[in-house]
């Protein structure tokens, strides 16, 4: 028996079939019905008994190779599992001998375990940008002269397997311009494993230049172990900014200073006169404010895309909505693939909202997508074994959507991002307007979900087809985090245009600041 040297350090899913390649030599007349044979076992934390599949093969004399297919089911094991793989003979007479040949390259014997999500980012896809001083930034100023023109990208590794997969392995940035190209200097970087404990700490930087392209990179990331294969990727969903000096980027900033008459810049050169403009109060008012937004409460039969960068509050924006909707009396299906759905209904409780009473009565149905690439076993009524079976998740969501009770409910997808690593662009853009017609047939609203990260082509093709597009940002100003919205579009109706700041207060949720005080 083979046995992992330690129990894993974090969740693996096992997708099978497993493989045992083995070279046998076996020394006995071809009379003999001599068998190999192989079986993998995993035990959960806690328990005594191993989870056993096992197959058997007839080997016949002299050398040769042998392969054992273990057709096991896809099994999500959790942090500190056990497994184990076993090799045995059978039926060998007393006076004949098998031998298993390994570790050389002529006769190797391979034992192929097929395996996902044994590596991830901790906290799940969550990538760091902050400057030399080591602060959370958004947003760098092309001026900025050398040490201080360097960004830095900072990120935690769990790995089932333990350090040794992490070290032999690498972690690789690659940095992508506002024009989608890559980065000279970020292409590719092996970033620097700065800790030997779990989660594992990397950290590479880049020092920009001062002639770069001002706008908005992107930041990818490949894990890769220590057999070369790429265990994860995270694509374009981290972002920042780089920008002119001075730059403002929402509007309802207090701008200091009011250019006259030319083009100003720094230090009063071309003759600009400058005046300081006066500041202006801002005033609290509650998340209604959003219906003002849209130009009137959202209606059944629309479809709304949320775009936004991470931290901009997309989530939090889906889960209000919600409580909104349950509030009034209308039935809602929650899909959640970024998160569990307990902490969705732990998040609703700061909220002052507890959910429970409305799945009790059949108002509210929560389908789990991330259990399942977490690794865990769900303990939600639907669930989904895997995010790249598009098919089997169209028609759990089609299960929770039973007429004619549902019609004027509302669907919430939070969110489509992790499904960019698993299907293809079209079959992401074909599932949405399919998901999307059934619930506006039924008169209803579908919300979806989409970081940054997910594919220019799809995230074009998810804006022409939304009825409405709800835009929301996070970046630093100031040394402080700050938050804004938009309506980008809205088919058909008459909205407010450019962008609202927010703030997002506990207890509460978002809070929009207004120039106006409510009346």
């Amino acid at each position: 028996m083979f046995k992992l040297q330690t129990p894993l350090q974090a969740p693996a899913t096992v997708n099978g079939p497993l493989t045992l390649s083995l070279v046998i030599e076996g020394r006995f007349s071809a009379s003999v019905q001599a068998f190999a044979h192989g079986a993998f076992s995993y035990q959960f934390p806690g328990q005594n008994s191993w989870v056993n599949t096992n197959n058997t093969q007839l080997i016949p004399p002299g050398t040769t190779s042998v392969n054992i297919t273990l057709n096991i089911p896809t099994t999500p094991l959790i942090e500190q599992s056990s497994i184990a793989i076993e090799i045995s003979a059978s039926s060998v007479p007393p006076n004949a001998t098998m031998i298993l040949n390994w570790g050389s390259g002529s006769a190797r014997s391979l034992i192929i375990v097929p395996m996902t999500g044994y590596e991830a980012l901790f906290p799940a896809n969550t990538i760091e940008i902050q400057d030399r001083s080591a602060n959370t930034q958004t947003y760098f100023y092309l001026n900025a002269v050398p040490p201080n023109n360097l960004v830095v990208i900072r990120l935690f590794v769990l790995s089932a397997l333990g350090v040794t997969d992490v070290q032999q392995g690498r972690v690789n940035m690659t940095i992508i311009d506002p024009a989608g190209g890559q980065v000279r200097g970020a292409t590719n970087e092996t970033m620097v494993l700065s800790t030997s404990t779990s989660p594992y700490e990397f950290i590479a930087s880049w020092p920009y230049p001062s002639n770069s392209t001002q706008g908005t990179y992107q930041v990818s990331i490949d894990i890769i172990d220590s057999q070369s294969n790429v265990a994860f990727s995270f694509h374009n969903q981290a972002t920042f900014g780089l920008v002119p000096p001075g730059y403002v980027p929402f509007p309802y900033n207090l701008i200091p200073y009011l250019i006259v008459g030319g083009v100003g810049v720094a230090g009063g050169v071309g003759g600009a006169a400058f005046y300081r403009k006066k500041r202006r109060k801002s005033y609290l008012i509650p998340f209604d404010h959003f219906n003002e937004l849209t130009g009137g409460e959202l209606s059944g039969g629309t479809a709304v895309t949320v775009e936004g960068n991470t931290g901009s509050g997309k989530s939090l924006l889906l889960e209000q909505l919600m409580g909104e909707d349950l509030r009034n009396g209308r039935p809602c299906v929650f899909v959640t693939t970024a998160d569990f759905p307990n902490n969705i209904r732990a998040k609703m409780k700061t909220l002052g909202f507890d959910v429970s009473g409305y799945e009790q009565n059949g108002l509210l149905t929560f389908i789990d997508g991330y259990s399942a690439e977490a690794g865990q076993e769900s303990r939600e009524k639907i669930s989904i074994p895997s995010l790249g079976d598009l098919t089997t998740l169209g028609i759990k969501i089609t299960s929770a959507l039973p007429t004619p009770s549902f019609k004027g409910g509302s669907l919430y997808f939070d969110s489509l991002t992790p499904l960019a690593s698993k299907a293809k662009p079209e079959s992401i853009v074909s599932f949405v307007q399919s998901v999307g017609a059934k619930v506006k047939g039924l008169s209803g609203k579908a919300f979806f979900n989409v970081g940054l990260g997910i594919d220019g082509s799809v995230q074009r093709q998810l804006e022409d087809t939304a009825d409405c597009i709800v835009q929301m940002e996070a970046f630093e100003e100031s040394g402080s985090r700050k938050r804004r919205l938009r309506i980008a579009k809205f088919r058909a109706r008459k909205h407010q245009e450019g962008w609202a700041l927010f703030t997002i207060e506990d207890g509460k949720g978002i809070i929009f600041y207004s120039k106006k005080p409510r009346k």
